[in-house]
């Protein structure tokens, strides 16, 4: 179960995200320093005027460390992609009717020809791996989408992904595509989009159908309502998969970085990186972090660098309050003076609409009649 992380080109991609070369260097190292299995570095083009130099600091500064470019099936950009040596080159081509004859004007035959001739290009020009991305994927026939499996094979591709371009898939369609699909010796991939919210599932739930690699982007970043985010999809795997290679305290540190490079906020209660997931103000779930955190936590603050919030406010309960009052220092009260205490800390709480600050609960807890 790998991951291929996308956001130099996919994340790229969102609407007004923009990466200039520094900031691909600072995303560029980061990744490195999480783990990440490949990164691909961005579309191989003679217009990616970053690109070369990009591949060169890849090449030069992490020499033992995976990435790739992702490459249309046409000669010109194969040929300039060669010229920049990847370790990987991921030639992608429409699988669906709608885009081949929509988008492109051609049929399923030359979809083949042409796949068969860029891969046979690729090899000829020196590239070592090719890997090969099938566009639309989700709303492709199957039997054309073996052919092209059976194609790419043939011409020496290791690896084949499958794109859900529009994110209509769900884990049980994914799970369909992946058992119906003739992967023979190739590695199976996926690239989901995010349109109905399921691309980390989706992803999720491939890698544990037997897919050997799930593409990924910082925050999610991608067209429309983007990708897979590499927070949700790492963590599940270095948690509840006891997957070692990703360094979790790492990744909160590049997600505030690309955060703030695409000008894309974190929410407060994003998974695995919003600074509020670890917050908890309800009694019954105060009362069982209290007594134990496995209660209401599903892994430690601590393993991505973050640490609990317990908060005293409206929602507060009798025993939270009185551990909080230990916490304070403050002496144990009697269950009359600790029930009118409550009573009184919901009130000033549901008031303010918020949680109470240590010092307001201290004045209260100390006031004449608590």
């Amino acid at each position: 179960m790998r991951i291929i992380d996308t956001t130099l080109r996919e994340g790229e991609q969102a609407n007004g995200v923009v990466f200039h070369r520094l900031d691909r260097k600072k995303i560029l190292k980061k990744l490195m320093q999480c783990g990440v299995d490949e990164i691909e570095l961005g579309i191989a083009t003679p217009d990616s005027h970053d690109l070369a130099a990009l591949a060169s600091f890849c090449r030069t500064q992490y020499p033992h460390r995976s990435f790739s470019l992702w490459c249309r099936c046409l000669k010109s950009d194969i040929l300039w992609a060669a010229k920049l040596q990847p370790p990987i080159l991921s030639l992608s081509i429409p699988a669906s009717d709608l885009h081949l004859e929509k988008r492109l004007g051609r049929n399923r035959n030359w979809a083949k020809k042409q796949l068969h001739h860029s891969i046979r290009t690729a090899f000829e020009s020196g590239i070592k791996k090719i890997s090969v991305g099938l566009e639309d994927a989700s709303r492709a026939d199957p039997v054309f989408i073996n052919e092209l499996a059976q194609t790419a094979e043939a011409a020496g591709a290791f690896r084949l992904r499958l794109a859900d371009t529009v994110g209509i898939a769900s884990p049980a369609t994914i799970t369909t595509m992946l058992c119906t699909c003739e992967f023979g010796q190739m590695e199976a991939a996926v690239h989901c989009h995010n349109d109905f919210g399921m691309a980390t599932a989706n992803s999720i739930t491939a890698l544990e159908c037997g897919a050997a690699w799930a593409d990924v982007t910082v925050l999610g970043l991608g067209e429309r309502a983007g990708n897979s985010r590499l927070e949700e999809v790492a963590a599940y795997l270095a948690i509840q998969k006891k997957t070692a290679r990703y360094r979790m305290r790492q990744i909160p540190q590049l997600c505030k970085l690309v955060s703030e490079l695409s000008r894309h906020p974190i929410p407060p209660t994003s998974p695995i990186i919003g600074n509020e997931v670890f917050a908890c103000e309800t009694g019954l779930h105060l009362h069982g972090i209290d007594t134990d955190p496995r209660t209401y936590e599903p892994f430690c603050p601590g393993i991505v660098g973050s640490k609990r919030k317990l908060a005293i406010g409206q929602k507060a309960g009798r025993r939270s309050i009185a551990v909080c009052l230990k916490r304070l220092g403050l002496p144990e009260p009697n269950a009359e003076t600790l029930s009118r205490l409550t009573g009184d800390i919901r009130t000033l709480a549901a008031g303010l609409q918020r949680p109470l600050a240590d010092h307001e609960i201290i004045r209260l807890a100390t006031s004449p009649g608590s």
